[in-house]
């Protein structure tokens, strides 16, 4: 199931809804709500006409979706605090509207985490004051708790994703994503191939984590030290790369989503589907 994330067209400019339709005018099958866009004062009637007016297409939905009135990062170690709860809320209340295969997050950070208006749409990212840690954790794990409650009302399952160091992530290394798992065995892994691969932790996940992987986000980056800038989002371009996928034995059963910015082209992301689709063939 290949898919392209709607923020794509998003940080275009384009709607909510003319970000799916192009996703599908593309010749994708499956779109992934994403948090590159603006708010919509309509926006579930959108949702409801996404649905309606694409039958037979695939969804996944990606925190922050559906954007809010004021831009403002999601953090899952803030827990279950009012406005998390809303905000969860709306993910699962989208995913059963579209009857999403995955609703899925960041793992939280461990700092608090202030939005930063930015031309560049992968810059907003502001850290703040440190959290404390163990208060995160179990803000996190109460949080966790009620996605998988609401996940099993709605029928969409839950993920979570691995992000780069950099990103203040609560969740990072191999023991802490072990952590997660053993207490939540129902839980899906989110692989982040590009994420995975700066961070050079990509062979660990796959030996580790595999068989939890229930949806993957696709795209390049070189290892750090190597990239110029951390989290490239570069389209693959050879069997080569993406030869270490093999030990996923699911791979064609899940929804793989390409998430690319500006610095990615129309052009490049067709080539970059039709390599995907011939290897997955």
């Amino acid at each position: 199931m290949l898919g392209l994330s709607s923020s794509y067209f998003g940080f275009k400019g384009k709607s909510i809804y003319d970000s799916v339709k192009s996703v599908f005018d593309l010749g994708f099958d499956a779109v992934e709500l994403g948090a590159g866009h603006r708010f919509e004062e309509d926006i579930w009637e959108t949702v409801k006409r996404i649905k309606a007016d694409f039958p037979g297409k695939d969804y996944t939905i990606h925190g922050l979706f559906p954007p809010q009135r004021e831009r403002a990062w999601f953090n899952a170690s803030l827990g279950l605090a009012k406005q998390n709860k809303e905000i969860v809320d709306s993910f699962f209340r989208a995913g059963h509207i579209v009857e999403a295969k995955v609703v899925s997050i960041h793992p939280g950070f461990t700092k608090e985490i202030a939005w930063r208006d930015s031309k560049n749409p992968m810059e907003n990212f502001l850290p703040q004051k440190d959290l404390l840690l163990e208060s995160a954790w179990s803000n996190l794990f109460k949080l966790i708790e009620y996605c998988l409650h609401l996940a099993e009302e709605t029928g969409c399952a839950f993920a979570i994703e691995n992000v780069p160091e950099h990103s203040v992530p609560l969740v990072c290394s191999s023991q802490q994503v072990e952590r997660v798992f053993k207490q939540f065995p129902k839980l899906l892994f989110l692989l982040d191939f590009g994420h995975a691969l700066y961070e050079g932790r990509l062979q660990e996940f796959l030996g580790r984590f595999s068989r939890h992987i229930g949806q993957m986000h696709l795209h390049f980056s070189r290892p750090k030290g190597t990239a110029p800038k951390a989290d490239e989002h570069t389209p693959i371009t050879s069997f080569e790369q993406l030869e270490p996928l093999g030990k996923i034995r699911q791979l064609k059963e899940i929804p793989i989503v390409f998430e690319h910015g500006l610095n990615v082209s129309q052009a490049q992301i067709l080539k970059e589907k039709e390599l995907v689709a011939r290897f997955l063939g």
